[in-house]
């Protein structure tokens, strides 16, 4: 069994959706929600997919820091 705060292996549920109407001049905003699948299911929101690649990128490098520290 793999221990989702300790190993190597993440698994998420990604949700995307469109928020809002298209009208001229405005288009629906993109809104993401992740969820760890694993053992904690804990979610987290964000407005922008840009915001979600910042949340992933430090969910992946704070965790490989801690396990070279833990070797």
């Amino acid at each position: 069994m793999h221990d989702e705060e300790k190993g190597p292996y993440r698994a998420y549920l990604l949700r995307c959706w469109k928020e809002g109407e298209s009208t001229p001049g405005q288009e629906p905003r993109w809104r993401f929600s992740i969820e760890g699948v694993l053992h904690k299911r804990r979610r987290r929101a964000f407005g922008s997919v840009q915001d979600l690649a910042a949340f992933l990128e430090s969910e992946l490098v704070d965790r490989d820091e801690e396990l070279t520290k833990q070797s």
